[in-house]
């Protein structure tokens, strides 16, 4: 019978302490007065929660809230402990998407400015932006404006044992100077900066046993028009023939493409140049408004599509 690492009393207390801080600010919207919870509105802070559950010799944690405010300090300073950090197996950030058309900015300094490590840390989950939300999530620095500036490096520098790793944006250069022996899956979400993850993938030497890739392409492609996009907005497809020639190319099993604007016959050629490669491509673009569209002010035809089963799509 395998042992259960010890769940910390800091770790066990937090999830009471962030339902404490919900009931807190339910209190504040309120002035005070008691609610009737089955007759009120629920609101994003009442959604706020940390949930915990056995994994591994560890333990699953699971954060679901704002990337601000007490509740996620408090969380980024609990898992700042080492004796907490030293049984977590799996661990997972996201939250509802409240605002609209910014961003979701998961700046995780406290943490990653400590010396704390995660030696039993197998899966690392970020939650990338999903086709109807209405903010782009993004790792970024808190010195910087919508940089991701290497904080997923520094974040993957105390996960020696990672073998899962998705995130909702791409790390830049430094995460390939990272040793990360066991990383066997890695997804990376869409955003509007790609910082040439595929170029750069393409000539890695720290990821030896990758075996599964998800990358989602800019989003420029849904928000700006070809001729206004900065260059290198969008990965070219030289990169992709690159990465597929490769030794990381040699290696992969899984190779899923989201949202890519390459045209049928480069598929083809990327698919040929890899035959036994299971090749997925995926389309889940960003969503956009229907009064927007008279205005033209961004791509947006994709969203009105003819059956995919008629021409001028089928031969």
């Amino acid at each position: 019978m395998t042992t259960l690492a010890p769940l910390p009393d800091a770790l066990r207390l937090l999830p009471q302490r962030l339902h404490d801080l919900a009931l807190e600010a339910a209190a504040e919207r309120n002035d005070g007065a008691p609610e009737d919870p089955l007759t009120v509105p629920l609101y994003d802070s009442d959604f706020t929660r940390l949930s915990l559950a056995p994994m591994r010799q560890g333990w699953h944690v699971e954060y679901f809230g704002e990337t601000w405010g007490d509740a996620f300090d408090e969380t980024l300073a609990c898992l700042s402990r080492q004796d907490v950090a030293d049984c977590i197996t799996s661990l997972s950030f996201s939250g509802t998407d409240s605002g609209a058309n910014g961003t979701r900015e998961w700046m995780f300094t406290p943490l990653l400015d400590s010396p704390v490590t995660f030696p039993r840390l197998r899966s690392l989950f970020v939650k990338p932006t999903q086709p109807e939300d209405h903010n782009q999530s993004l790792v970024c620095r808190s010195d910087a404006i919508l940089e991701e500036g290497g904080d997923i490096a520094r974040w993957v520098r105390k996960t020696p044992h990672l073998s899962e790793l998705t995130v909702p944006n791409p790390p830049n250069a430094d995460f390939f100077a990272v040793p990360l022996p066991q990383l066997s899956c890695l997804s990376i979400g869409a955003h509007f900066d790609t910082q040439q993850f595929i170029r750069n993938l393409a000539v890695a030497q720290n990821l030896p046993g990758l075996t599964l890739l998800d990358f989602a392409e800019s989003t420029e492609q849904q928000m700006v028009w070809p001729a206004d996009r900065a260059a290198d907005s969008i990965t070219a497809f030289e990169d992709y023939e690159a990465l597929l020639q490769g030794p990381i190319g040699a290696q992969l099993r899984v190779l899923r493409l989201r949202n890519t604007c390459l045209d049928l016959a480069q598929l083809q050629h990327l698919q040929g140049v890899r035959p036994g490669l299971q090749f997925m491509v995926i389309q889940s673009t960003i969503g956009g408004y229907v009064s927007h569209f008279a205005q033209d002010v961004f791509p947006w035809r994709h969203l009105v599509p003819a059956d995919p089963g008629l021409a001028p799509y089928r031969k």
